[in-house]
Formats: structure tokens, sequence, C-alpha cells
């Protein structure tokens, strides 16, 4: 079983390592054109800088999700996630980093903003829900300096970002599409009933139909008691 498994992670971080390149080349290839002046913040610069500091932190959204899409896309921030203690160690390092960005604390985020483009280029996660708490334990090694959220996890955060309600509509649609491509290019191999019971342990109000399922065959997985709609359903 070990020897199954570090190949899988092998594979895993072969794929991410791609993914992150192209879409770093991607972005800075974006700003070079249209936002020369933008500051180019890097995710493996944020990484490392985190790593230098003694934070193992784990890299979320689009640079996470691109490692289970087919192909990668550019996007302007790079989102990472540290544990609470953490925090305003991480805040200090990427502060002391990045001295040109500007600072925008909140309850739930760090957001560090390009001053010239009036852009978020870094988020800082704090784990103040459920949902975000639960990815730590979700999480797979990608290499020394990082880690990315498993399959089932990186989806169920993406569902968890189209339907917050504090969403702008313009970025849900996105995240819809990118949700859809990780599921359609991982169709054989998603967890559903994984999927589920992280959903439903970790989203407010999203909770498995194990009572009333409308007359629809149930998906009952089976490492769980959770049951969900079969896809197609």
């Amino acid at each position: 079983m070990v020897q199954p498994a570090r190949a899988f992670l092998r594979e895993l971080s072969r794929r991410h390592l791609e993914a992150l390149r192209i879409g770093t080349r991607l972005t800075t290839y974006f700003r070079e054109e249209r936002e020369p002046t933008a500051v180019d913040v890097r995710p493996a610069d944020v990484i490392q800088v985190l790593h230098g500091a003694g934070i193992r932190c784990v890299l979320m959204g689009t640079h996470a999700l691109s490692t289970y899409r087919e192909q990668a896309r550019a996007t302007q921030d790079v989102d990472i996630l540290v544990p609470k203690k953490d925090v305003p160690r991480a805040i200090r390092a990427l502060s002391k980093a990045f001295t040109t960005l500007e600072l925008k604390d909140s309850k739930v985020l760090a957001r560090f903003i390009d001053p010239v483009t009036e852009k978020v280029v870094i988020d800082l996660m704090k784990p103040a829900q459920k949902v975000y708490q639960m990815v730590f334990r979700q999480a797979l090694p990608v290499g020394a300096t990082h880690r990315i959220p498993n399959l089932e996890m990186a989806l169920v955060s993406k569902f968890a970002a189209f339907t917050s309600p504090r969403r702008e509509r313009v970025r849900k649609m996105q995240d819809v599409t990118d949700f859809a491509a990780a599921l359609q290019h991982n169709r054989d191999r998603v967890g559903v009933g994984e999927a589920c019971k992280i959903g439903a342990a970790s989203i407010p109000g999203r909770r498995p139909r194990d009572q009333e399922t409308n007359g629809r065959r149930p998906y009952r997985s089976s490492n769980s008691n959770v049951t969900c709609q079969r896809r197609g359903d």
C-alpha cells in the first residue's frame, strides 16, 4: 500500500507543478501585456516566503484546482490557507516580503492589494469557516513546501465559494465553470460519497438527503453513512 501511495503523490506533485507553472506564465503574460505597472506576485514566491517563516501552507483557489483540470488558467490572485495559530506570523512575513502591497485585514481574510491596479493579489485565508477548517485534514503534500486540497475537498471548497451569498455574481460564474471543468475531467475518479461527506460536515445548511429523496434513488457511500443524489438524477 505504501508504494502505490507514493506513486500517487509523485504523480499528483508532477501534475500540480506543471499546472502551477502554466498558470503562472499565463498570469505573468497577461500582466506584462495589460498591466505592465502591476506587481507580479507569483504563487511560488508567496509559498517560499511562508515556508521560510516556518509555515507550511495550503495552496487554494485556482492555482490548486488547476491540478485537477484538463487545462490550467490564469488568475489574478494567490489564495493561501494557514492554520489559525500561524495567521499573525504569516501576515508579518508577507507584509515584510511584499512591501508595496496594501494590507486589508478582516475576520476571514487578510488581503494584499496592489495599490496601482487596486486588485487583490494575495488572499491569506483564515480558517474561520468550518469548510476551511476541514481542509487541513483533506490536504495532500506536493513537495516539501506546501499542500493542496485533495480532489473532493477542492470541489467542496469551490462549491462553497459559488454558493456563498457574499460572493460577487461574476466571480460565481467563473467558480461554476472551474467546478464543472474539474468535475468533468475527473468524472471517473471523484469520490462522490466522500465529497458528500465533506460537504455535509462543512457547509452550513448543506446536508445529505438521508430522509427525503423526492422519490429519486440515493447514492450511499460504501465507507460512510452519507446519502447523496446520484449524478444525473
